[in-house]
């Protein structure tokens, strides 16, 4: 697949040292912050609530209650960024699918190390529930290591018994902390190996090994988790965990839904606001998958 001209412009314009392996994370935070706190439009509505004694962003556009919600656990690899600067993801999320959306402002590291952020989306989605939200109307993602941590309070709330949402989306979601498996060819401009595997380390600070299945849910016991949505990108440095994810959760008799997208890379959901048209047809596929699998 031949990538657009505007994605081969946007991959050139990331600085060759954006995942540079000796960064340490305030280097990270001060590289990622050009990509973050976006302009909000003016037609979101922001309403920040607690959940579990947790806070949260609860986001619309207009005023009736949408038929889905997008719970979203987003991504900054565990270190970056605080929910205040991730409004714009909430509102492309918004257009994107027609959903409300709903994030958790989840502890970040080295300053709050496993298990914090995990218990922190946990503790939202169980609040949320609490709170009267439907289960059958919520759409689990996350992006990046959002996916991780989507994916492990989906297992976690199995394991407690709570309603589990409709289904899960992955928005090249990092499963497998440790990176085992092949290499995938080509350039990810966003991530290099080392890279993301220090940025588990930092959220880990050698707790626990990278691949432990709390950590790293490509890993874990995946049977009765609801259907599952999955687009994996080319050249993206977290690929094996997908595809590990894929296998297991199918051996498992877990309904899922792999999407190979070649020439794609890290993170190309979050270009959709740029008008990147694999960004665009990426989400329309994501659409018709949530409003298929919410009754």
């Amino acid at each position: 697949m031949t990538q657009s001209l505007l994605l081969q412009q946007i991959i050139a314009s990331v600085p060759a040292d954006f995942a540079d392996p000796g960064a340490d994370c305030v280097r990270v935070r001060e590289t990622m912050a050009p990509f973050h706190s976006q302009p909000v439009s003016p037609e979101v509505r922001i309403a920040i609530e607690t959940h579990g004694g947790v806070r949260c962003g609860r986001y619309r556009l207009g005023t009736d209650e949408p038929r889905l919600m997008a719970f979203h656990c987003h991504g900054g690899a565990f270190v970056s960024c605080p929910l205040d600067h991730y409004h714009f993801y909430a509102e492309m999320i918004a257009r994107q699918t027609g959903a409300e959306v709903f994030m958790p402002d989840y502890r970040l590291a080295p300053e709050h190390v496993f298990p914090a952020a995990h218990d922190d989306c946990f503790h939202a989605y169980q609040g949320l529930l609490a709170s009267g939200c439907d289960p059958r109307r919520i759409v689990l993602m996350g992006e990046s290591c959002g996916g991780s941590l989507a994916l492990g309070l989906m297992v976690r709330a199995r394991d407690a018994g709570l309603p589990l949402p409709a289904c899960f989306v992955s928005l090249t979601g990092w499963f497998d902390l440790s990176l085992a498996g092949p290499e995938p060819t080509g350039n990810d401009p966003f991530l290099t190996p080392s890279w993301v595997r220090n940025r588990g380390r930092d959220y880990t600070a050698g707790r626990i090994p990278l691949a432990d299945p709390r950590l790293s849910p490509a890993h874990a016991a995946l049977a009765g988790l609801p259907p599952c949505y999955l687009q994996l990108a080319e050249h993206d440095t977290v690929r094996e965990g997908v595809l590990t994810l894929a296998t297991r959760a199918a051996r498992a008799g877990v309904a899922v839904t792999l999407e190979a997208w070649p020439g794609l890379i890290h993170g190309w959901h979050g270009l959709a606001n740029a008008g990147v048209p694999e960004a665009l047809a990426a989400w329309s596929r994501i659409r018709t998958f949530m409003e298929g699998a919410v009754a």
